[in-house]
């Protein structure tokens, strides 16, 4: 078995990994990233494939363009379950080609330095007294077994989370999902038999009948073609999810070509707070195997382009060091709660309201406005459910019809509050991290019995 050393070695080479390559390229430290996929296919993933245009610009990657921009987006339209009240958020984003725009990531980074290996997959970590030293992996392509020895091996794997949910001791970094907290999704990429009418605007229908827990979405990607799809909440025993796609299509997805399919796929989503830690003892975290997506909307993208920027600086931080501990890279949480866990932990909180939600419940909330498009923007951007004291009268003559929808939502916004609030108490070191996290769960535990 042949024996390789790196500094970085990054399993992975979806948005996360490749983000992350990309941070690194250049800075004169010996990368290695792998990916299971061949290169053609690295970065295809079933995704809705839209990202906030905010995020390449706080985060300095570059735009997406040519082949892969396959729309710009304005804005979401939200509908209600009934199909009767309609919201508009504004917002810029980008509508990918995923896979080509995480290839050219990839291709960036490899011309700057960074070695990258398709079709090759890890193994088993290297652990030595507690520590990740690095992984067995496989390259089929050669079919060779190699040791790859690094200073920091950063999983990037995904929902499988393959290489973390292998390590042998109890470590933080290997917390496991709760069914409960995934979505299923199930999307398909067609052509439309016509243009798309406001093809700039993403549109999502939320529906407990037609994709319980969940929703439907319905995202143009250019004027005759659509990503359309649904995710359903796991761990309910719900039937199977192809058979809500082929029941309720044609309800949200009337005009598309059914014999002009582009590409077709499902995946689990992890739709809760992030990880109690991202880094430990020569490793880190990042993407769906750290449990970054957004909890609401289960997009993803954005997110795990934070973490990988994060967990990039924090690389860099160790290796000036020339320290790969724990408490070396401990900057890299606090980058990433700073930057988006917080909000996200309190977007938890809010997933598990509106899971409990009946149809009818949120009918009369979009209707009555019990909850506003403000509100929802507000939420979605800072994690914050706001119900303003000028409005309050307004509000509860709205909600006297579901008295108890409108305690509820106070109570909900008051718990994602005290959630936000505990985040920015996150510990500045690792001794102090289970007795924060003991605090989070039974404020997770307190909030499930108070809804």
């Amino acid at each position: 078995m042949k024996d390789l050393k790196y500094d970085v070695l990054i399993i992975g080479g979806g948005i996360a990994g490749s983000s992350t390559a990309w941070h690194l390229a250049g800075k004169g430290i010996k990368i290695l990233l792998i990916d299971s996929k061949p290169w053609n296919r690295i970065g295809d993933k079933p995704c809705g494939d839209a990202v906030s245009k905010e995020h390449f610009d706080n985060l300095g990657l570059p735009y997406p363009e040519g082949n892969q921009l396959e729309g710009k987006i304005e804005g979401i339209k939200l509908y209600s379950p009934d199909m009767k009240t309609e919201w508009t958020v504004k917002g810029e984003g980008f509508e990918l080609n995923a896979p080509a725009y995480t290839q050219r990531l990839l291709k960036e980074a490899e011309n700057r330095g960074v070695e990258v290996m398709d079709n090759t997959t890890s193994m088993k970590p290297l652990v030595e007294g507690g520590r990740v030293v690095g992984s067995v992996i496989f390259n089929r392509r050669t079919n060779e077994t190699l040791e790859v020895r690094a200073n920091v091996t950063v999983d990037a794997t995904g929902y499988s989370m393959s290489f973390r949910s292998k390590l042998p001791q109890p470590l933080p970094v290997t917390e496991p999902l709760d069914d409960k907290d995934t979505d299923v999704a199930y999307r398909e990429v067609l052509y439309t038999k016509d243009e798309i009418e406001d093809y700039k605007y993403l549109k999502i229908f939320v529906s407990q009948k037609a994709s319980p827990g969940g929703y439907w979405w319905y995202f143009p990607k250019g004027a005759d073609k659509v990503n359309v799809g649904l995710g359903i909440q796991g761990g309910m025993g719900y039937p199977s999810i192809h058979e809500f796609y082929h029941k309720y299509l044609d309800t949200y997805a009337s005009d598309v070509d059914k014999n002009r399919l582009v590409v077709k796929g499902g995946a689990l989503v992890p739709t809760r707070r992030p990880l109690a830690s991202i880094v430990w003892d020569g490793m880190a975290v990042i993407g769906d195997s750290a449990f970054t997506v957004n909890p609401v909307h289960g997009g993803g993208k954005g997110s795990a382009m934070i973490s990988g920027f994060c967990v990039a600086r924090s690389i860099m931080n160790a290796v000036e060091k020339g320290d790969y501990s724990k408490e070396s890279m401990w900057d890299a949480n606090m980058c990433y709660i700073q930057r988006y866990g917080a909000k996200q932990a309190s977007l938890d909180l809010f997933r598990r309201f509106l899971q409990r939600l009946s149809d009818d419940d949120i009918d009369y909330g979009m209707r009555k406005k019990v909850i506003k498009e403000e509100d929802l923007l507000t939420a979605s951007e800072k994690g914050d459910l706001q119900l303003s004291v000028a409005e309050k009268a307004t509000r509860v003559i709205a909600g006297l019809g579901r008295p108890s929808l409108l305690m509820k939502l106070k109570s909900v916004a008051e718990y994602m509050k005290k959630i936000k609030e505990h985040y920015a108490e996150y510990p500045s070191n690792p001794e102090d991290l289970m007795k924060w996290k003991s605090v989070t769960d039974s404020l997770i535990l307190e909030f499930n019995k108070t809804i």
